[in-house]
């Protein structure tokens, strides 16, 4: 690396780091008081009518009552408000949004393939000519599809062999997912360790959130992959973009010490960040919306308004903390899971949207012997590229 490179790296981060302290020294009293019950309404976004006109099951279920039993909810919880881009200031969001001004934004092929057309009535050749139309993009989906991720047994030569071998959804959350890494960069040892972590989660999350919409008989599992691969967005911006000083700050374990870690650097958290990408590529409303509406799920009980969507919103975030937990080693095994008795805050609200019903059919999916297969294939693919690395 030449004496310029290393001065330009240096002048870069610098000026990073002033962007970061500059919007966390201005005063909280400007930017942060609560807003009212109107500019709350007022800065709602708008449902997806396409999506919450759906049921969230093609069968009949009960609607979700709390089964949290008067547990009290955890006091850092109680304490914690997740701030909504929306209600900031604009000068504010936008000295947000400057930090991560140098993302790349991504090829059109992500819109194509979020598309509410697409993702409710796309052939496989569709998808095949899609990938097709970014000979990169499908180098790097063909060099996953055949990596032990997914120890095929007959290494693929094709897009369209990769869909009949694996399916229309699981191909194109693996292109969803190629998409958005690619879009960062990592300039360090500790910095590509936190982006792989999220990729293995994210791919995780995916494989559990397909695998359940089979298996619970979910409408629309197209949809619900896109919106966990995307809820990993901003979680991929923080990590991709933020000073190494202030990553390391950011908790590895446990949801709400990040997200509130997040919130306190950086003004929002990475899921109201993902908001602000997602908006700034111009993807549906729609989509943005339900992949944001994910994380919220940590600070949002389920009450006698709570719609199908919510509760679509549930499941998401249930794959998304559980795809977390088995990437960075928290869970060893979905056998050791149970969503009644889990200890700690990140799933405290979760469980107010399952019934009784609900809950022991997802409890019984989760231990299924052909899931935890397909967990132990992906956990063991990832210490072997771990050992390699």
């Amino acid at each position: 690396m030449t004496y310029l490179s290393i001065a330009v790296s240096v002048l870069v981060a610098v000026l990073a780091v002033w962007v970061i302290r500059t919007i966390l020294s201005r005063p909280s009293t400007e930017h942060w008081a609560q807003p009212s019950a109107t500019d709350v309404e007022a800065h709602e976004p708008p449902a997806a009518p396409r999506l919450a006109a759906q049921p969230a099951f093609k069968g009949t279920i009960a609607a979700s009552v709390a089964v949290v039993g008067g547990e009290p909810c955890p006091p850092e919880l109680a304490a914690f408000v997740m701030s909504k881009a929306a209600q900031l200031p604009r000068e504010r969001r936008d000295a947000i949004t400057a930090v991560f001004r140098n993302v790349p934004r991504p090829p059109r092929l992500l819109q194509h393939l979020l598309s509410p057309d697409f993702v409710g009535a796309a052939s496989s050749a569709e998808l095949v000519d899609l990938i097709a139309s970014e000979p990169l993009i499908a180098a790097k989906v063909l060099a996953t599809v055949n990596s032990p991720f997914y120890a095929l047994r007959t290494p693929v030569q094709s897009i369209g062999q990769a869909v009949s071998y694996l399916g229309l959804n699981a191909v194109r959350s693996v292109c969803l997912q190629y998409i958005l890494i690619d879009s960062f960069k990592a300039d360090s040892r500790e910095r590509q360790q936190v982006l792989d972590a999220t990729w293995r989660a994210s791919a995780l999350a995916s494989e559990l959130m397909q695998n359940l919409s089979n298996k619970l008989d979910l409408h629309d599992p197209g949809s619900l992959s896109s919106a966990v691969v995307l809820s990993f967005l901003g979680r991929l911006a923080t990590a991709g973009t933020m000073p190494r000083g202030l990553l390391a700050k950011i908790p590895s374990r446990g949801f709400l010490p990040r997200v509130a870690a997040e919130q306190a650097m950086l003004g929002l958290c990475s899921a109201e960040i993902g908001r602000l990408l997602m908006t700034a590529w111009a993807l549906p409303e729609a989509i943005v919306d339900d992949a944001t509406g994910i994380d919220r799920i940590l600070v949002t009980p389920a009450d006698s308004a709570s719609t199908a969507r919510a509760l679509r919103h549930a499941l998401c975030y249930l794959c998304a903390r559980l795809g977390e937990r088995l990437a960075d080693g928290e869970l060893e095994s979905l056998d050791d899971f149970d969503l009644a008795t889990d200890a700690g805050p990140d799933l405290f609200h979760l469980r107010s949207h399952f019934n009784e019903a609900l809950a022991a059919r997802v409890a019984e999916k989760l231990r299924s012997p052909d899931l935890g297969a397909s967990v132990r294939r992906i956990l063991r693919a990832t210490e072997k590229e771990a050992v390699a690395a």
